[in-house]
């Protein structure tokens, strides 16, 4: 997770807690097309099939300490 930016880090976070993509944009300011495009480098970049994919290997690496 250390390749992240800080505002992948903040999607990552909102995506994390069950928010959507319309709320996402609204609580960070920017359009859904852009989270969109933040959440498909997340999943890239964490090597995640899917954003239920991806929410486990955080949750997984948050328990571990990581």
């Amino acid at each position: 997770m250390d390749s992240l930016t800080p505002r992948e880090r903040q999607v990552l976070d909102l995506v994390v807690e069950g928010k959507t993509t319309k709320e996402t944009a609204r609580l960070l300011d920017i359009s859904p097309k852009t989270v969109e495009i933040y959440r498909s480098k997340l999943l890239r970049k964490m090597d995640a099939a899917s954003v239920v994919e991806l929410v486990n290997l955080i949750h997984t690496a948050r328990q571990d300490g990581g």
